[in-house]
């Protein structure tokens, strides 16, 4: 059995998604593909458009064998902690044996070097990337400004978390080998699209603005087989404000100081306007100056929004981001690969909500129950959005196609 392993958002799942599944088969010839997914939430600090079971169910119907939901403790991190968590989750399966992904350049080699570069970093390029990110730049531009042109990193979004997933494999001195194959399309942020594929970025954006003829050529048909099969309104950082103004609102300076990501000075900057009443994109633009990116400012508001502090953070990094393995669904044929990983994992498994007290540690099932509390708050927001009943996190069984 040789088991190939995917580390995605889906958000939402689109044409591109489905050819990276195709080709991770093709490519390393493997039985069965595992997809690690960030759930409700996603690593640019905003709610994922769709709900986490209707994009698992999407990328089951175009191929994936099963689906394994990040916790958000990793999915809302930077890109070194998210490749981390993707990385290690695979990897306590103890049946995956490559980590295929796409990449802007899509050379292995040159990527597996750049790993490398990184995992012998000096003190001097650390306190330089330190420097950098304190004067307001983002972590791929400031470790790219600190390593300077003498031996450039690549800069590039997916070069960079391929970096990094490889750094990660290194790491944890895993066996999984990386894979990488050479994207062609117009871009992680284009807004253009190239024949039937464009960026997630492009697909939001056309979902939002309703527009139909864009999205019908970029969504695949498992897109839109799983939308009819779940109430699912589109979700944006927007439709979170009432939440999110509520916690800033009643959270003290130290609950703000203590919340995961959260630089001293924003939560300075936050308390001192507590009481300014702005939509979620309205309170970044506002909050966001030299010191810190855009996505900081979301995931750091986001944390404050579902309760996530820094001992939380450390917390999970301290289970090697792997406290609990949680299956989101799987396909009937992959029946076999079940059976292995339930022999094989190395961490629990969680099949039933309702079990997880049972079979985690005290520790562990603290983070668990802070992970079920934030998807239930993004059931309320698409709950209060649609006007209909969402089935819970305890009624949710587990998708079968």
């Amino acid at each position: 059995m040789k088991t190939t392993g995917i580390i995605a958002e889906y958000n939402p799942f689109h044409n591109g998604h489905k050819y990276h599944l195709e080709q991770a088969r093709q490519i390393t010839g493997c039985d069965y593909v595992i997809v690690v997914m960030s759930g409700d939430y996603t690593q640019r600090g905003t709610p994922a458009i769709y709900s986490k079971f209707m994009r698992a169910k999407a990328a089951l119907l175009a191929g994936a064998d099963l689906v394994l939901e990040m916790p958000v403790y990793g999915s809302v991190s930077s890109a070194p902690d998210f490749a981390e968590c993707g990385v290690n989750t695979l990897d306590s399966t103890d049946i995956c044996d490559y980590l295929f992904f796409g990449s802007e350049s899509g050379d292995i080699d040159l990527l597996k070097q750049q790993a490398a570069t990184l995992s012998d970093e000096s003190e001097e390029i650390s306190a330089k990337i330190k420097a950098g990110l304190k004067a307001g730049l983002s972590w791929p531009e400031a470790r790219a400004n600190a390593y300077g042109d003498h031996d450039p990193i690549a800069s590039t979004p997916n070069d960079i978390l391929g970096i990094e997933y490889i750094h990660a494999i290194q790491k944890c001195e895993s066996a999984i080998l990386p894979v990488t194959m050479k994207r062609n399309d117009p871009g992680y942020h284009s807004d253009e699209k190239e024949g039937r594929f464009a960026s997630a970025t492009a697909a939001r954006k056309a979902i939002l603005a309703n527009d139909l003829d864009f999205i019908q050529e970029v969504l695949p048909d498992e897109h839109f087989e799983s939308l009819t099969d779940y109430v699912c309104p589109p979700i944006t950082f927007d439709d979170c404000s009432l939440l999110l103004s509520e916690k800033l609102l009643t959270s003290s300076m130290d609950q703000l100081l203590q919340t995961a990501g959260m630089p001293n000075d924003l939560a300075r900057k936050l308390f001192k306007h507590r009481m300014e009443f702005l939509s979620s994109d309205q309170l970044v633009a506002e909050r966001k100056n030299r010191n810190y990116t855009y996505t900081r400012v979301n995931r750091s508001l986001l944390n404050l929004m579902l309760g996530i502090t820094k001992d939380d953070a450390s917390q999970f990094k301290e289970h090697d981001s792997v406290p609990w393995l949680r299956i989101l669904g799987f396909r009937k044929e992959a029946a076999p690969l079940l059976s292995e990983l339930k022999k094989c994992s190395t961490v629990p498994i969680i099949t039933k909500t309702a079990n997880a007290g049972s079979i985690l540690s005290d520790e562990a099932f603290g983070l668990f129950q802070k992970h079920l509390t934030a998807s239930e708050r993004y059931r309320l927001i698409a709950q209060l959005k649609s006007g209909k009943t969402i089935k819970n996190e305890f009624t949710s069984s587990i998708i079968i196609v």
